[in-house]
């Protein structure tokens, strides 16, 4: 089986979900990103999508961390509009010093065209292994790396036209959060068609119901659920541990095979003793 596959999935909450396929758009959200070696790895917000890509069996309990609702575009889709696996390193990488040292320059001769240039390559960077926070749960070490993560970051004529900031200090990044109802969203976007996408998930049946409401019967629409127990099937081999009562039944059934095998082989050497004499 392969590792990849050709659906890139986009995985959110119940409210973003329900808005994305209404509204037929996904927004470029600022995502905190500590990649930068110049500033010591000081966090720094850049707009983005993100989707991940990895097969449908692969959708187990542990690909949930960023809600219960996943939209799975066609891969082709996606390559169009300019998506494309994010750059996995380390902080040893020399890749990631070779970036570090041109930025160093970049800000020595105060060359704007390449310091934005140097920023949307960091801006498509991510480390292999690092701390995350969700709104459903904390990590220590997160192993981005199995996310398989591909992404599209706008381009600065995109967002001037905006009027959106292309990059976000941290504190710049709370300020924003909280003068947008605690959202990262901004007022800029990829238009989709529901032809461009392959399977939806979502949490309930009731789910199923009001989204075949919105996009028809032309989407595969499954429930969580349906995904992980029946579909990818992790919960059949579920061990079904024995009673006590039923522990000392086959305990008591297998001394007695034993001591029946016993008494067969003696029958059968007094037999052959009886025969010889």
């Amino acid at each position: 089986m392969g590792l990849s596959s050709n659906i890139l999935w986009h995985q959110t909450d119940r409210k973003a979900f329900y808005e994305i396929i209404r509204t037929k758009k996904l927004r470029y959200s600022y995502s905190l990103e500590r990649i930068i070696p110049e500033f010591r790895l000081l966090p720094f917000a850049f707009p983005m999508i993100s989707m991940s890509d990895y097969p449908f069996s692969e959708i187990s309990h542990n690909k949930w961390t960023y809600g219960d609702y996943c939209i799975g575009f066609r891969q082709s889709w996606g390559e169009k509009i300019g998506f494309s696996p994010v750059w996995y390193c380390s902080l040893g990488s020399r890749g990631l010093q070779q970036l570090n040292n041109l930025l160093k320059g970049a800000m020595e001769l105060e060359s704007k065209p390449l310091l934005n240039l140097v920023m949307y390559i960091f801006a498509n960077m991510k480390f292999i292994q690092a701390p995350l926070e969700t709104k459903k749960q904390s990590f220590k070490r997160y192993r981005f790396y199995d996310e398989r993560e591909w992404r599209v970051v706008p381009y600065l004529t995109e967002i001037e036209k905006a009027s959106a900031p292309a990059i976000l200090t941290e504190d710049g990044y709370i300020e924003f959060k909280n003068n947008n109802n605690g959202m990262s969203l901004i007022d800029l976007g990829i238009d989709f068609q529901y032809d461009d996408i392959h399977y939806i998930i979502v949490k309930s049946d009731t789910d199923i119901q009001e989204t075949k409401k919105i996009v028809g019967d032309r989407i595969h629409v499954f429930t969580k659920e349906e995904v992980i127990e029946d579909i990818i099937g992790i919960e059949h081999h579920e061990v079904i541990f024995p009673s006590q009562e039923q522990m000392d039944l086959e305990a008591a059934n297998r001394h007695l095979e034993r001591i029946a095998k016993l008494v067969n082989e003696t029958r059968k050497k007094r037999m052959k003793k009886t025969i010889k004499g």
